[in-house]
């Protein structure tokens, strides 16, 4: 019998296994939010739980051993995680479990915030919204170096809330029970984010000018974020890093119809920074590099593949120049896709059964052949969408998805 991470390792290896591997949960950007989760519990006829939440600003949960087990799912996420946790209510009104440390307030006016140690309104949920949105930019009015030096508590914590407080050493000893335990590849949610973190702690405007008008700035802060990167991984590589497969990093570069900069400039200002850490992390550990980054970034894949990226999230083939086929033609020798399987923003949430089934079919029919692929949707499932659509979705991988 072929386990689920001889699976996976052979599909990255670019060879065909026994079926195209599956994954739900893995990641943070191939997860569920939720109401979603607690239809398809119901759907699947298991017995009531307490749902935890690992993902509380996209409001998304740790997927339990009983729906891998149902959903034959081949990935195991490796996520930073609290020392405990406490009961509160989700944006569905019903109880789920929370890092203790996470402690949403509720305003007269139905919104919910959550604030930093000093008081400082950090996350957002808007009344009737379904995620946290950062609100806060800490660096908003920084206009030298010693602006950022002053700053270096939030530029070290950028991937690591307060609420994630368990140490290295207790992630890893977590890390090994699943190795142990299990037999998932195990995906590590290092993060690792340079130029979206610059976006936050500077506010998306303010960063984006600073590119331009203020790049000694604008470098001086990816500079820091990258040491501060490359600090953590140093940790991260002696203790979690001896037990996962892969490790996934995140920066968004892209947008529905575009890069959010031009190649030319990314390769410039940010794309250093991107190197750096890679080659760093690539350094220290064993395991494959996860890139996740949305939108139409088609004209950086050859320069993510230079700087070390093995394995390419979400594949979103629906936006501009991301055809999947052409991805894969040009692209499949030199890097594998993990995602593209099928159209969260209108297929499944809007889609019937049939038009999810056939769309399914499709991916698998261009991105599988020859390996190099493993199936997952294009982000994470959102709220909203049809627990039909859902069970069709795997229920077609596993009868499609064989070479």
């Amino acid at each position: 019998m072929v386990t689920h991470r001889e699976r996976v390792m052979k599909a990255l290896r670019h060879q065909e296994p026994d079926r195209v591997p599956v994954d739900l949960g893995g990641t943070d950007v191939t997860a569920i939010m939720v109401r979603p989760y607690r239809a398809l519990r119901d759907r699947l006829g298991l017995e009531p739980r307490s749902i935890r939440v690992v993902d509380v600003m996209q409001q998304c949960v740790w997927i339990d051993n009983a729906v891998r087990t149902a959903l034959d799912v081949d990935a195991i996420s490796v996520p930073y995680l609290p020392r405990a946790w406490h009961a509160s209510l989700a944006y569905d009104g019903r109880l789920v479990e929370y890092p203790a440390r996470f402690c949403p307030e509720r305003l007269p006016d139905g919104s919910q915030v959550v604030r930093t140690t000093g008081g400082q309104v950090d996350l957002r949920m808007s009344a009737g919204g379904f995620y946290f949105d950062p609100v806060y930019h800490p660096l908003q009015d920084a206009t030298d170096e010693a602006d950022l030096d002053a700053a270096h508590d939030a530029i070290d914590s950028v991937d690591r809330p307060y609420w994630t407080d368990l140490g290295y050493e207790d992630m890893a000893r977590y890390a090994r029970h699943l190795l142990e335990t299990t037999d998932g590849v195990l995906i590590g949610q290092f993060s690792g984010h340079i130029f979206q973190a610059a976006q936050i702690l500077r506010g998306w405007e303010n960063f984006m000018v600073d590119l331009l008008a203020n790049p000694s700035l604008a470098e001086g802060l990816m500079d820091r974020l990258t040491e501060a990167h490359m600090r953590a991984f140093e940790q991260y590589a002696a203790t979690v890093g001896k037990y996962v497969d892969i490790v996934e990093v995140t920066d968004d570069l892209g947008v529905q119809n575009g890069l959010w900069l031009k190649p030319d400039l990314y390769r410039k200002r940010v794309k250093p920074y991107h190197a750096r850490l890679y080659a760093f992390i690539k350094s220290r550990c064993k395991a494959l590099l996860l890139m996740h980054s949305d939108g139409a970034i088609a004209p950086l894949i050859p320069d993510l593949i230079e700087i070390g990226v093995d394995i390419l999230n979400p594949v979103q083939y629906t936006a501009a120049g991301m055809d999947a086929a052409r991805l894969k033609r040009e692209f499949g020798n030199h890097l594998s896709f993990w995602g593209g399987g099928v159209d969260t923003q209108r297929v499944l949430p809007f889609g019937s059964p049939q038009e999810v089934a056939d769309e399914v079919r499709r991916q698998l029919d261009t991105l599988a052949p020859g390996g190099g692929y493993v199936f997952a949707t294009v982000h994470n499932i959102q709220d909203g969408v049809p627990v039909e659509n859902i069970v069709t979705l795997f229920d077609t991988v596993m009868q499609h998805g064989h070479y």
